[in-house]
């Protein structure tokens, strides 16, 4: 343990109670500022449980941490005395199930951030950093905030920095693109065809525009696992040459990215 760490946890049994106060002010700062950078990125990103949400559940892991670990015991300390006034009542005290009942509830929020839209699965990674930021908050209110510090700025420089790895994945990854007419439930047909053919989807990018004819058209990217066998994928682009509906689709997995419009 740090000796800022020692310092910090000591405070919290000086200035005749004042101290818990200070102790618990300082956990809670502490917590909404690293708190805070989380919920920046996922803000930035467009999800529903953006800034405001992620510093809410850390600050809120930070305080039931501080219950867990000083309050209780200080409440035992004052008000459980025996009727003769002799002792105190032979209590257990246990501060880790207030802990693992944080990670039991976190786990229920996370479950409501993951939406699935069509094919593709959204919130996972904002399940993650809610997570996340409920264990940033449960360090503070340990003390631990050198700890705390750390697991912030490796977990930042991650959720930044891997995001360019997985663009750069996304690139080298088979996908196929087509421009289709509007309102035409083409997801769950491309679903069905994807599992005809045991083809798995990483992630589906859709975007409105209008064609040079003045139409309105939906442009659909499909990216495919990086393993994907490219004469399956052909197979697939093949089964959609005789849909009306499907104006142009294009193979980029193929060599030769040929181009197959429907005419």
């Amino acid at each position: 343990m740090f000796s800022i760490d020692k310092s910090f946890i000591e405070l919290a049994n000086r200035f005749n109670g004042w101290g818990l106060a200070l102790y618990t002010l300082i956990a809670i700062l502490f917590t909404g500022l690293l708190c805070t950078l989380v919920g920046i990125e996922r803000e930035m990103k467009g999800q529903a449980a953006g800034l405001r949400t992620h510093v809410l559940v850390g600050v809120g892991s930070c305080m039931l941490m501080i219950i867990s670990v000083f309050g209780i015991e200080a409440c035992i300390r004052y008000s459980n005395l025996n009727s003769d006034g002799s002792g105190f009542y032979n209590i257990n005290l246990d501060v880790s199930r207030i802990a693992s009942g944080i990670i039991s509830g976190i786990g229920f929020m996370g479950a409501g951030a993951i939406v699935k839209n069509g094919l593709s699965i959204r919130g996972l990674t904002t399940a993650a950093t809610l997570w996340l930021v409920a264990a940033i908050g449960m360090a503070c209110g340990c003390g631990f905030i050198i700890e705390a510090l750390i697991v912030t700025v490796v977990a930042m420089l991650f959720l930044l920095g891997l995001e360019k790895v997985e663009k750069l994945l996304d690139k080298g990854s088979p996908k196929v693109s087509m421009v289709v007419a509007p309102n035409i439930p083409i997801l769950h047909e491309i679903r069905n065809q994807a599992e005809k053919y045991r083809l798995v989807i990483k992630n589906i990018i859709t975007e409105t525009s209008k064609g040079a004819d003045g139409r309105d058209q939906v442009g659909i990217t499909i990216f495919f696992a990086y393993q994907a066998d490219h004469a399956t994928i052909a197979d697939f682009v093949e089964s959609f040459s005789a849909y009306p509906y499907v104006y142009k689709i294009v193979n980029h997995a193929d060599s030769k990215n040929k181009k197959q419009p429907n005419e």
